[in-house]
């Protein structure tokens, strides 16, 4: 078993420990996420609640107030075909997150965590899950598929196989072999191409069930556990889903759109609840009847540009009076036509033409000071730069990152009939910015310069998401909210 996948399955295990997820001196061991080995007293009860309001664009949840909710909850849900029968399938970045336009998390009326956008978000994040976490758990739980293989293709051009072969290429990895069909003299088709398809459980057609975790909706579970025991108002989930059938499904090369709605009577919500002996749970709330708990919230600006009209372009992001760890930004279109004849749909991030390259220069002012001395403009820099603010690796190829950096992948190998050097190529161009500084912004907000050259003639939408930092403070039951 590989280590990476060994690890996502110990996280499974409430009995555990992280040492990753136990550095918060903030949050009280008994709310840590797989931090204490309570195994003579730690019970966990699972219950699997309906939605108390369901539609094809919202679902909410409200949790039981007991125990302490466990980080490793899930709500699962399913599509159901409307109308003619034709194939379809979650993005490849996502899955079944991009049906998520906004995810909530809230206690009465206060926020805990929040974000909008919350699909094309997913599609940059879920690019620092593993290979192996991706092929193996992902892409029967959630749908997405990211994992890569090197792929060896035998020459098949009109031809007997005959054992040799295309140099190797990379190829995404969806867990079974391409298929090449003989014709009746025993001979492959002409074209050089074969065709994988996606399993049955991703086709919508079948009607699987999906899962999403709570932790991956809500990344500041993944250093809280809530303890739903001592709260007094209503713990409530919503999520907010994309309507637009074209703009959160899949279909082959080519293939008709299907209607595809939510089936009202699959979402649940698995809850598991965490308790400990009687006189445990009792001291730690006399112990904590005011507690402050660290949790975070992704602030969504966005706004149109023509990177081709405006080369340099600098906007406000706001952000005064807050604490900004770390800024993201994605470029989409999410006005293209036919955007669902694809295998990522519009979860991605492109700032120029496929194989026209670009060039992009970017600083950040924070209180009226430059975070570098001079523009990021080395593309690897600005890889680097990602890398160090999120403190892992994007499983992702540099052609992905930037097209003009040459071909990757196969283009014998057809997914869903789609070539894979035009879906991926150029197409993950994600960049995130650390706050080195560790100051609250002043009343200016901060500042974000882009030089773009070389930039494509369209209207791009260009999304960033401020990484604000708050403290919730639960005192007699009840949260308030101060921004640190």
């Amino acid at each position: 078993m590989s280590k990476n996948l060994n690890s996502e399955i110990k996280a499974l295990n409430p009995l555990i420990a992280d040492p990753k997820r136990c550095t918060q001196a903030q949050v009280p061991s008994l709310l840590k996420p797989n931090c204490k080995n309570f195994q003579q007293t730690q019970n966990v009860d699972t219950s699997i609640l309906d939605a108390q309001v369901v539609r094809n664009d919202y679902i909410r949840f409200v949790l039981d107030r007991k125990g302490i909710l466990h980080s490793n909850s899930k709500i699962s849900l399913s599509m159901k075909l409307s109308g003619t029968e034709h194939p379809a399938f979650f993005p490849f970045p996502t899955g079944v997150y991009g049906l998520i336009k906004k995810c909530v998390l809230r206690a009465g009326t206060t926020i805990l965590d929040s974000t909008d956008s919350y699909g094309l978000l997913s599609a940059y994040e879920n690019q620092m899950l593993g290979n192996d976490t991706a092929l193996r758990k992902e892409r029967i739980k959630s749908g997405f598929v990211n994992a890569r293989k090197s792929q060896k293709v035998p020459s098949i051009n009109a031809q007997v196989l005959n054992g040799t072969e295309i140099a190797s290429a990379l190829s995404y990895d969806l867990g079974r072999e391409f298929a090449v069909t003989l014709d009746t003299d025993g001979k492959a088709p002409v074209g050089d191409k074969v065709k994988t398809t996606i399993h049955e459980n991703q086709n919508l057609v079948n009607e699987s069930d999906f899962v999403l975790e709570l932790s991956t909706l809500f990344s500041s579970l993944r250093f809280t556990q809530l303890p739903l025991f001592m709260i007094d108002q209503p713990v409530i989930i919503e999520l907010f889903l994309e309507d637009t059938n074209s703009h959160r499904i899949c279909t082959p090369q080519g293939g008709t759109l299907p209607v595809f709605n939510l089936d009202l009577d699959s979402p649940k919500l698995i809850a598991d609840y965490i308790y400990y002996d009687i006189d445990t749970m009792n001291n730690f709330a006399s112990q904590n009847s005011t507690m402050s708990l660290p949790f975070f919230e992704h602030q969504l600006i966005r706004t149109n540009v023509n990177y081709s009209t405006t080369p340099n372009f600098t906007r406000n992001l706001g952000g005064a009076g807050k604490a900004i760890s770390m800024i993201k930004i994605a470029h989409n279109e999410p006005d293209s036509a036919d955007r669902h004849n694809s295998l990522i749909n519009d979860f991605k991030s492109d700032i120029h033409e496929t194989g026209g390259g670009d060039d992009v220069a970017y600083n950040v002012k924070v209180n009226d000071k430059f975070l570098f001395p001079v523009k990021v403009s080395n593309v690897c820099e600005q890889y680097v730069n990602t890398l160090e603010a999120e403190g892992l690796p994007l499983n992702l190829s540099a052609r992905e990152y930037q097209d003009d950096l040459g071909t990757d992948f196969t283009n014998v190998e057809l997914i869903e009939d789609h070539q894979q050097p035009a879906s991926f190529n150029g197409q993950k161009r994600f960049m995130s910015i650390y706050n080195l500084t560790g100051e609250r912004v002043n009343n200016r907000g901060l500042e974000l310069h882009i030089d773009v050259a070389n930039g494509s003639d369209k209207s791009l939408l260009q999304n960033v998401w401020l990484q604000i930092s708050k403290t919730l403070i639960l005192q007699n039951g009840r949260f308030t909210e101060i921004y640190n």
